[in-house]
């Protein structure tokens, strides 16, 4: 059977050598392009001789927006349920409701994460198999947060250091645009402690049987771990408070234990998610000033 075969367009250089290099190392055809222009005639020159089965698309490009490009997709019969994941920074929140409301089927932060992004791609690229033969995609978490600083530290710690996908939102309404779009979810989320009651009516609506939470408070009025608390509790219903000035690597490596870990300590696996891959070292970052 043949490989799939991957349109890649991005104007970075870099990029487009690291992503391809990535995709080519586990199978896939890559054709990298650098602008819109050029993925319309590769898109054009696949219809007879190399069909294509997934494109990444960056937004911003030296001839247009990415979603102008995404629309016609959508509008050609041909290739109208061709998947396409698109490439975005954290900083484009309202991209990825255009994206997502225009018809985009995976929304990939950067810096990304190698292992997310070649494991949607897997999925992706297969969504015209049978369904018990699609790969599963990595953790989601959603991350609410007006400090710039601990979002970016934190999504990038999860996504290179764990392989987990983050969308990183700033406040409560952007959380609330994203968890009102069909298709969209999460599991885990943490939030500063001004937005965790609304967040957490969000969540609850969203997820009856609950959501793991961490919420992170400038002045926690619990130690960590909190008093009484098992330490392997999953239960959604209650929030794990954490000091918002404890060291990120050490947030994240309890974010990590809720989400694989159930009551009993056993593995737990999420609808459509699988835990990220084990890792033979710890990769950690330095918090950011």
């Amino acid at each position: 059977m043949p490989s799939s075969h991957v349109l890649l367009v991005d104007d970075s250089t870099t990029v487009r050598m690291v992503i391809s290099a990535e995709l080519r190392e586990a199978g896939f055809r890559v054709t990298p392009v650098p602008t819109l222009d050029a993925a319309r005639r590769a898109i054009t020159q696949a219809r007879s001789r190399n069909p294509i089965d997934l494109i990444i698309l960056d937004l911003t490009l030296p001839d247009g927006d990415g979603i102008d490009l995404l629309r016609e997709i959508r509008r050609d019969t041909a290739y109208a349920d061709l998947p396409v994941m698109i490439l975005s920074a954290d900083s484009r929140f309202g991209s990825l409701l255009r994206s997502l409301g225009v018809g985009a089927d995976d929304f990939v932060g950067k810096p990304h994460s190698k292992a997310y992004l070649i494991g949607r791609a897997r999925a992706l690229a297969g969504s015209r198999v049978p369904e018990a033969n699609l790969t599963t995609r990595p953790w989601r978490i959603l991350l609410v947060d007006a400090d710039s600083g601990i979002r970016q530290t934190l999504a990038r710690l999860f996504r290179v250091g764990h392989g987990c996908d983050v969308v990183a939102l700033e406040n409560t309404d952007q959380a609330a645009q994203y968890l009102g779009v069909e298709g969209t979810g999460a599991d885990c989320a943490i939030v500063e402690r001004r937005s965790f009651l609304r967040l957490m009516g969000l969540v609850q609506n969203k997820y009856p049987k609950g959501l793991p939470l961490i919420v992170l408070d400038d002045a926690p009025s619990t130690s960590w771990p909190p008093a009484g608390v098992p330490p392997r509790t999953s239960n959604s219903r209650f929030a794990i408070i954490m000091p918002r000035t404890m060291d990120l690597n050490t947030i994240a490596e309890a974010v990590l234990k809720r989400l694989n870990e159930d009551d009993a300590g056993k593995p737990r696996i999420a609808t459509g998610s699988v835990p990220p891959p084990p890792r033979s070292s710890v990769v950690k970052l330095a918090r950011e000033a």
